[in-house]
């Protein structure tokens, strides 16, 4: 009789660990909705670009130090450059494109623009083939495939958050995270 009741017993707590489980799964799932609900995905393309041509990428040498006076995706007190471009590697690579340090098909530039101006800029500069991209506001971080042939963007990505400096590192990197990937899911290949 002893041995049913103590069989039980762990039959309950292993149903409450179980119960426990779940609801710490749910709640994860939850506050990670909520550390990426106001992020924005926004792209442009140049409609005669054949994307499908280009085979590798480099980092663009002038633009590759990422500075963000807004602080919505770098906190102030850590460095995230290389899991940015961890990010963005990874996205590229999983479109099918390949690193290479010398005769890249595109260069990959990053930025944190503070306002819109940062972006028509962009734009006028070397982006006139974009078709349009949505005004993103102060903070947003900027992916731009650049021809390197041509020096024209042929693609852009953009993503954008809500102001905040009380985010923790892990939310900052779960933000990138899911920033990046949903960026990609726009770059058509």
């Amino acid at each position: 009789m002893q041995k049913i009741e103590s069989r039980h017993l762990i039959g309950k707590r292993l149903v409450r660990l179980a119960v426990i489980a779940l609801l710490a799964s749910v709640v994860s799932a939850c506050s990670s909705a909520s550390a990426t609900s106001d992020i924005q995905i926004h792209s442009a393309l140049d409609q005669k670009a054949n994307l499908a041509g280009y085979k590798s990428f480099a980092w663009h040498t002038s633009e590759t130090v990422l500075h963000d006076s807004t602080g919505v995706w770098v906190p102030r007190d850590a460095d995230t450059q290389s899991e940015i471009e961890f990010l963005v590697d990874k996205g590229l690579r999983e479109k099918g494109l390949t690193v290479v340090k010398e005769q890249p098909d595109l260069f990959v530039s990053l930025m944190i623009v503070a306002d819109v101006n940062d972006v028509q800029e962009i734009e006028k500069t070397r982006g006139d083939a974009l078709s349009s991209f949505d005004p993103v506001g102060q903070g947003a971080l900027l992916v731009e495939l650049i021809d390197a042939q041509t020096g024209k963007t042929v693609w852009m990505g953009g993503a954008e958050g809500e102001l905040r400096q009380s985010r923790t590192p892990e939310e900052t990197k779960q933000r990138l995270a899911y920033a990046v990937d949903k960026m990609f899911t726009k770059l058509p290949r």
